[in-house]
Order: structure tokens, then sequence, then C-alpha cells
């Protein structure tokens, strides 16, 4: 029997050097009209607010500004300044500007779901692929949950700015992105032995855009033209695939769960450098060249080893057991996880310990 499916592909894209000084046009020309709630951290605005509010007044736009010392991406703090815009909305005909990282694009997302606003990213980091997908992983106290929202209905990457920011947070792009090494055969591994929805077509391009990305990973850690427009499309394009397969799945697997746990355990403010070790470790479980992992993070300064990002062996032991428990997902971690014993091992044989 034919099966049907209905795919939205929301996130227009507008790229490029200088892009952002043209924001008020972009908006206009995809019809988005009213006001804009520009929400950013202290940071993020400082880099790109002025940027954006400049060209938004000049296209005849009213701005209202929401900055905040650092947005959290927590449910408690999402649902805070859910209420806070609904307040503002019931007056205006609003819609949501997001300037930062993905915590604040996350958050961001979270709202205009919540409310049924057209939402507009401007990522000042490529540290993670929040940028375009559908979804917004929040915490609620010591645990984080992937809740569905919205994806962009524009995504502006103005490659001026993001040419501009700290390497770490390449470092931790590349983590990510180079997560679907391992991800993909968990993925095809959750769909023959648990049923887990599966998509052929978004499996074959998501292997196409990391083969690309290692293709190209001097440039990257150049920090050129080529390298950052392939990491921004590459985050990108982990948008469309989730939209296109019905799932997290198609980038996210053992090493997200592994970092789900570390992040629990050791704190989030590196989440991408997490995703970076789990896959060295996850990929050497599905008999993969871990090695090979390891050489490409090397080739951006990424941490390799958990003493480079000050983890303790203990940490990474006890992530690497509950990892399993992070998602209700089947993966190379099966059903029952590591033992203590098994998971020390596996974090010293791929030397990351």
């Amino acid at each position: 029997m034919q099966q049907f499916k209905f795919m939205k592909f929301s996130a227009n894209i507008e790229a490029g050097f200088g892009s952002l000084k043209n924001i008020g046009g972009h908006l206009k020309n995809i019809g988005i009209t009213g006001t804009a709630a520009v929400i950013s951290g202290e940071t993020a605005f400082k880099i790109a607010g002025k940027i954006v509010v400049d060209s938004l007044e000049s296209s005849g736009f009213y701005v209202n500004t929401f900055i905040y010392e650092k947005i959290e991406p927590t449910l408690k703090n999402a649902e805070n300044l859910t209420a806070i815009i609904k307040n503002y909305s019931s007056k205006n005909d609003v819609f949501i500007i997001g300037i930062g990282g993905g915590s604040t694009l996350d958050v961001c997302k979270y709202i205009s779901a919540k409310l049924e606003l057209n939402f507009i990213a401007v990522p000042t980091l490529l540290s993670s692929d929040a940028i375009a997908t559908g979804y917004s992983v929040l915490w609620i106290d010591d645990k984080n949950e992937a809740f569905q929202t919205k994806a962009p209905s524009l995504i502006v990457g103005d490659y001026e700015i993001l040419k501009n920011q700290p390497k770490k947070y390449i470092s931790a792009g590349v983590g990510d992105m180079l997560s679907k090494m391992s991800a993909l055969y968990d993925w095809r591994l959750a769909f023959w032995l648990a049923g887990e929805t599966y998509n052929d077509f978004a499996m074959n391009v998501a292997k196409a855009t990391t083969n690309l990305l290692k293709k190209r990973i001097a440039d990257v850690a150049a920090m050129n033209y080529i390298g950052i427009e392939t990491l921004f499309l590459s985050e990108v394009t982990d948008g469309y695939l989730m939209q296109l397969s019905g799932t997290t799945r198609v980038a996210a697997g053992s090493e997200h769960l592994f970092t789900f746990a570390l992040e629990k355990i050791h704190g989030m403010p590196n989440h991408g450098e997490y995703c970076g070790l789990g896959t060295i470790m996850m990929a050497y479980i599905q008999s993969k060249k871990d090695g090979e992992v390891r050489g490409y993070l090397n080739d951006v300064g990424a941490a390799t080893t958990a003493a480079d990002l000050d983890i303790k062996p203990q940490e990474i032991i006890k992530a690497l057991t509950i990892a399993h428990t992070m998602r209700p997902w089947y993966t190379i971690l099966g059903i029952n996880g590591l033992s203590e014993g098994s998971a020390e091992r596996l974090a010293r044989y791929t030397m990351v310990i």
C-alpha cells in the first residue's frame, strides 16, 4: 500500500558576507510584517544586535529588544520568556528574531512554537545544528528533553560575523556534525532491530554532507569562506534532514546519549566537543576507525581526551554506563548499556582517558 507523508520545509536561508545588513529587506521579500521582538544574550547582541536593529528600522519595522545577561536553555526559562513575549504580542503583531548560539535559538524556537509566531534565526556561533532544526533541547532539572517545536521561517548567516567567532565554537560544531559518523550506523540498527522510523534518502544525504565536511576540514580549521560556508550549510541541512525523516536520529545516536549523560554529570558548556569524544568511542564499538574521527577533531583543534576538557576519568565512565537511559533509542549500546568495567576499557582503548 502506498504511504503518503506531508513534509514541510520551513526555513529560508540568506547567507554570505554582510547578509545581515539587509535582514529587513529579506523579511519583506518573504512577506513577514509586524513588530520585531529581538531576543538575545548580551554578548551576542553586542556582536550582531545593532546591525539587526538598524536594518529593521531602516526598512520600516518597529523593534523591541529583550536582552538578557545569558539565556539559559531550561524549560523554566523558556516558559518564563514565553509569558513575557505573550504579554507583549497580545498588544502587537509580533515576530521573533533570535540572535546567538544554539541555546538561545532553541529557547526562541520553543517560544515561537508555543505562541505560533514567525521565528527568524540569526546565529552568531556554529557550535551546533540547533540553527535550523524543528526541535528545542531544554533542561528540566538535571535531564534534558527534546521538544518538537518549529524550524525558523528565515535563517540569516552572516559570514562576516561567523568567521570571527572564537575557534572553540568551530571545534564544537565540527564535533556535533561528525556525530553522524556513529549516529547513522545506530539509526540503521534501530530500524532493523527496533522498528524505529527510517528514511533511506535522508540517510544518504546525511552521509554526503558529512563526507563533504571531512573533505573540507582544512578549510573549516582555517575559518575561510569555504570552511565557514561548509560548516554553516552542514548544520542547516541537519534541520532539513530532520524534517524530511521526521526524527532527530538522522543526526544523533549513541554518541549523543553519551553527551547528554556527560552534560548531566559534568555540566553543559561543551555539547559539540562532548559529541566528539562520544563519536570516537562509539565508532570503536561499531568496529569503525576511531582514529579517523580523532584525526578530524585534531585538525580543528577539538578535544580528543577527557583531560582536554578538564573532565575526570570517572565522569566519562559514569556517563558511558548511564548513556542508554538518556533517550528511548535503540543504539549500539543496546538495551542494558555498558557495565562499569566495559565502559572503562572502552574509554582507555580509545585513549579518551
